[in-house]
C-alpha cells in the first residue's frame, strides 16, 4: 500500500477519536471483497439482466480500487482507474450505500481531514494539526482539498456506466 495508508495503519491508536467520529474501520486488504458482495440480491433481481449488468459493471469497477476502509458513508479506497494509476497517484474514492462512487480527496490525509470536518463542529485547522502531528501532509484548507480533485479525474461512476452500457448493447438495447 501507499505510505499514507501505512501511516494510517500505524496511527490508528493516535487518531482513534478522530476516526471514531466518522465511524472509520481500517481494512488491511486492498482486494477486500465486501464492497462487491451482492448476496443481498433476490432471485428476481438475479433474473433481471439490467440489474446483473450493473452488478457486473460494479464488480469490474471495484477491481480497480485498492480498498482501505469503511466510514459512515460507505467503503473507501484508492481509485487506480482503467489507466492503472499507481497507488501513490490514485485519489480516494468512496462507494456509498446507494452504489454511487465519488472521488472524495486526492490523498488519504485530505480524505480524513475533509470527512471529519463534515461531521464535527471542530475547525478544519484543529483537525489538520492533529493529522500533521501523526505525520501526515494535509492541504492547507478545505478549498485546496476540493480544488485538488475538481474535474481532474475520470469518475468511477463514468467507468461503471460505460461497462453497464456495454452489457446493454450486447443484449441489443441502446445505451443510456
Amino acid at each position: 500500500m501507499t505510505p499514507d495508508v501505512n501511516r494510517l495503519r500505524r496511527s490508528l491508536d493516535q487518531l482513534h477519536e478522530m476516526l471514531e467520529r466518522i465511524e472509520f474501520e481500517f481494512v488491511d486488504d486492498p482486494r477486500w471483497a465486501k464492497p462487491s458482495d451482492f448476496s443481498y440480491l433476490t432471485d428476481a433481481d438475479r433474473g433481471d439482466s439490467d440489474i446483473m449488468d450493473n452488478v457486473d459493471a460494479m464488480a469490474a469497477t471495484n477491481e480497480l480500487i485498492a480498498w482501505f476502509g469503511q466510514d459512515f458513508e460507505g467503503y473507501v479506497g484508492l481509485w487506480r482507474g482503467p489507466n492503472g494509476l499507481s497507488l501513490d497517484e490514485a485519489p480516494v474514492v468512496r462507494l456509498d450505500s446507494e452504489g454511487q462512487y465519488y472521488i472524495v480527496a486526492a490523498t488519504v490525509p485530505d480524505y480524513l481531514a475533509i470527512s471529519v470536518d463534515r461531521v464535527e463542529e471542530e475547525s478544519f485547522g484543529e483537525i489538520r494539526r492533529a493529522l500533521i502531528a501523526a505525520g501526515f501532509d494535509v492541504r492547507g484548507s478545505r478549498e485546496e482539498i476540493w480544488a485538488a480533485i475538481d474535474g481532474k479525474r475520470k469518475s468511477p461512476n463514468d467507468y461503471r456506466l460505460a461497462l453497464y452500457n456495454q452489457g446493454r448493447v450486447r443484449r441489443g438495447l441502446r445505451s443510456i
